[in-house]
């Protein structure tokens, strides 16, 4: 499910911005605007998916979703324009709302208490796996049959990854299956309805989440131009490697965060990630070298692991398994609406200046930014606790 909301929706879509920007004779700011119409739609949906799980049931809502998604991504094949591909785009995100982010991470905490970092970023991953698997495959098929035919490979990819979900006897909770959480059960702590002050905690509290989530899911606006990066520095064929070798480092980022959290705790797993980024931003603006660009590109993939795994993670430290599907949607809707906001930014800064360098420096100061913001939480969280 992940593979599809996020590998298929949102980390394959670069691939398509430069062929249909010239197909349709328009800027590429133009094209990647339709990737934020999907993500502020998947944003705000993702806001009633609880509610719908439990008035729906979850086998009902992966099957509406599915044929959705798979519906509207043939169609996209047959757009006529810009403005056809918004429609779709828009449709393709209500469907994956329902059945993305917060449904999976709802699941895991319902499912799993022991381990629960690795199993979210083992879930995560896949976001970066299928899109490592899959943009040579469609960046060869669009090459050769071009990006109308892509998508019609993309609808079929889009079925299949979702049967599982479909075929497999899974449920929302293990007690629909008569069965213990992961770990067994644990003792959690009761919803905040007292004070004004602790009310007014917990908010300062969901803002500095805020801006954490939505400068780290910033960042993961850039990936998707990789390919235009590659274009504009004479390096066409270097960039299906960077975005082959950022979902990689997608998929593993994201296990390998979740063994970390883990097992050191959030705070100097997060904070040493957002070290690493910072300097795959400043090697992607200094280099010409394919070599070193696919090692940078590498490093900055581990920003999907801050605006993903980190941001459940930290959810779930600072408000409480009571609290995760309260609070998580929210900060997922931030995350989106960042991403969705800042990959259209980036297509336009770029067509009126010309060049990334400014953007990909500008993104790297707000990892720096999300850094900030841990160490802030765990300070309000300390202040909390004493």
């Amino acid at each position: 499910m992940i593979g599809t909301c996020l590998g298929l929706g949102v980390n394959v879509a670069g691939l398509f911005f430069s062929p249909i920007a010239k197909d349709f004779n328009v800027g590429r700011g133009s094209v990647s605007a339709t990737l934020m119409v999907y993500n502020l739609i998947q944003a705000f949906t993702g806001l009633a998916a609880p509610a719908s799980l439990r008035r729906f049931g979850l086998k009902k809502m992966v099957i509406f979703g599915t044929v959705i998604q798979a519906v509207t991504t043939f169609l996209l094949s047959v757009s006529p324009n810009v403005v056809v591909l918004m429609i779709l785009n828009g449709i393709r995100g209500f469907a994956s709302g329902l059945i993305g982010t917060v449904t999976v991470t709802v699941m895991i905490n319902y499912w799993f208490n022991k381990n629960n970092g690795l199993m979210t970023s083992i879930a995560m991953g896949f976001s970066g796996l299928a899109a490592a698997l899959l943009s040579p495959i469609l960046s060869g098929i669009i090459a050769n049959a071009g990006w109308r035919t892509g998508y019609m490979v993309l609808a079929l990819i889009t079925v299949l990854f979702n049967l599982p979900a479909i075929l497999f006897p899974i449920a929302l909770k293990p007690d629909y299956k008569y069965m213990e959480p992961y770990g067994g059960r644990k003792e959690t702590s009761s919803e905040v309805t007292g004070s004004q002050s602790d009310l007014s905690i917990s908010a300062v509290m969901l803002v500095i989440l805020m801006v954490y989530t939505g400068c780290s899911a910033a960042a993961t606006a850039l990936p998707q131009h990789f390919s235009g990066i590659a274009e504009y520095y004479g390096m066409l064929q270097t960039g299906a490697l960077m975005v082959s070798a950022c979902m990689i480092s997608n998929t593993a980022g994201k296990i390998l965060l979740g063994t970390l959290i883990d097992r050191f705790g959030a705070k100097l797993s997060i904070s040493i990630y957002a070290a690493v980024i910072v300097c795959g931003a400043l090697l992607i603006v200094i280099s010409r070298s394919s070599v070193i660009l696919i090692a940078a590109a590498a490093m900055y993939g581990l920003c999907y692991s801050m605006g993903t795994v980190s941001t459940a993670m930290l959810t779930r430290e600072m408000f409480g398994p009571a609290k995760y599907s309260r609070v998580y949607p929210k900060l997922a809707m931030a995350t989106t609406i960042s991403n969705a906001v800042f990959t259209t930014v980036v297509g336009m800064l770029y067509d009126m200046s010309g060049t990334y360098s400014t953007v990909i420096l500008f993104l790297g100061c707000l990892i720096v930014l999300a850094f900030c913001m841990v160490q802030l939480a765990y300070a309000r969280k300390a202040k909390m606790a004493s």
